[in-house]
């Protein structure tokens, strides 16, 4: 049985999409009041009480291996200590994580990135276990960020410079995540996970426009601007803060990695291009109210 975590998060979900009707016992872990997003007979949801210790690691019992993520928060680190401390209780001794390109416990100018370091310290820590980290690139879902915009006005608007950024589609994530519960040889490896090229944000308003049917541009804005816009979202200020160290990060090529061919690899497939991408989600790019 394998157990998947941030089953609402764009990796988590498309791990369970991934795992749906296949002959394994699946477990998906919901700490938050949502339904599950993907239902398949061999996917059983479990609700731990976060007032019971206990009923955490009974989450874990008679898993083989746990997929471990969590939303990005101050608390990543302690999230996911608190699970690959439960699962460890019970037996559980393979772990594949998800972190991210940079992540680095003693990070000083980006913190997102140094909760991510600090998550795989946390759980690399502990003993008898074996881990396979995800760090993948910066993801095609986050640019659903910009779908209202992109569908009412044709415009990507942000403080991402003019700097070609690594890109991988979260499908593909999740692809290398389950080839890692599935086959322990994978334990104890990194995976740097990126798609097959990189692109500017100019350079992609330049595709979405030829996908779409409609222009599209890219507008370069300051990041003041960048934050009035992440408090009109209702983003907390420790997470516009973050968010803009992040993107600085990235945009000033502190980050980018080049394409390589760890999906191709481990999958046997190749990684989704920009164009399949959107075309899979056209309707969330066109349509306001789909945004």
């Amino acid at each position: 049985m394998f157990l998947v975590t941030d089953v609402t998060g764009h990796v988590g979900r498309a791990v369970l999409a991934e795992l749906a009707n296949q002959p394994v016992a699946v477990r998906a872990l919901l700490q938050e009041p949502v339904d599950l997003p993907i239902k398949a007979p061999n996917i059983e949801a479990v609700r731990p009480d976060p007032d019971d210790p206990s009923s955490l690691q009974r989450a874990f019992e008679g898993v083989e291996a746990a997929f471990l993520a969590s939303g990005y928060s101050p608390h990543i680190a302690e999230a996911h200590l608190k699970m690959a401390t439960a699962a460890k209780a019970v037996g559980v001794k393979r772990f594949v994580q998800l972190s991210g390109v940079g992540a680095n416990p003693q990070m000083c100018c980006a913190r997102m990135l140094r909760w991510l370091g600090q998550a795989e310290s946390g759980v690399a820590a502990c003993p008898d276990v074996a881990v396979t980290r995800l760090r993948p690139a910066y993801m095609l879902q986050l640019l659903f960020e910009f779908a209202p915009t992109i569908a009412q006005q044709g415009l990507i608007a942000g403080p991402f410079r003019s700097n070609a950024w690594s890109w991988v589609d979260a499908r593909d994530v999740a692809a290398v995540a389950v080839a890692a519960l599935k086959d322990p040889s994978h334990a104890g490896r990194i995976y740097t996970v990126t798609g097959s090229e990189s692109l500017s944000f100019p350079q992609i308003a330049d595709r979405l426009s030829h996908i779409l049917g409609k222009p599209v541009r890219y507008h370069d804005i300051t990041a003041n601007e960048a934050r009035g816009w992440l408090q009109g979202k209702g983003l907390s200020p420790v997470m516009i803060e973050a968010k803009l160290e992040y993107w600085d990060a990235c945009a000033s090529n502190m980050l980018n990695v080049p394409p390589n061919t760890v999906v191709q690899d481990v999958t046997g497939h190749p990684p989704r291009t920009l164009e399949a991408f959107v075309r899979d989600y056209k309707a969330r790019f066109l349509s306001a109210s789909a945004a």
